[in-house]
């Protein structure tokens, strides 16, 4: 059953296991609202360009970069070109160490950067860093492929 409360964080994210990891750090931060959770790039593309989502009432986009479909750097692109997502904060999660993926991902304005496993300290980091301190109360909505 979908909730009527706005979707506040919305989670891309492929990997049950990371799902389950950052889910946790989430309610750990008392940040485990309205939170949506995506399996692939494609269809978290076609959530954030979906006019009926109301994607201004979200506060932050949690993305892995390596994703099915459309990959997050492309994800990454598409939020920063359209004018309604350009300001929503994207923290990136990845397991890769390469370089010109960090370069791109700063170049496209990302909030934080998390090497996976993410770890506590490092998920308070970069929540911290993206929030300023700023704690919003955000039932937990996992996106099930049958909905769109």
């Amino acid at each position: 059953m979908k909730s009527s409360k706005p979707i506040r964080i919305l989670v891309v994210e492929d990997n049950p296991d990371d799902e389950a990891l950052l889910l946790r750090q989430l309610k750990n931060a008392q940040l485990d609202g309205q939170i949506r959770v995506i399996a692939d790039g494609n269809r978290a593309l076609n959530y954030l360009t979906d006019a009926k989502h109301k994607c201004e009432d979200l506060v932050a986009v949690f993305l892995n970069l390596n994703l099915p479909d459309v990959g997050g750097i492309r994800l990454l692109e598409a939020i920063r070109g359209a004018d309604r997502l350009k300001h929503l904060p994207v923290i990136v999660m990845t397991s890769t160490n390469a370089q010109e993926e960090l370069d791109k991902c700063r170049a496209l304005g990302v909030s934080a950067y998390v090497r996976k496993p993410v770890s506590f300290s490092a998920f308070v980091k970069a929540v911290a860093d993206t929030f300023h301190g700023r704690r919003d109360s955000i039932s937990t909505t996992r996106m099930m492929p049958e909905m769109d």
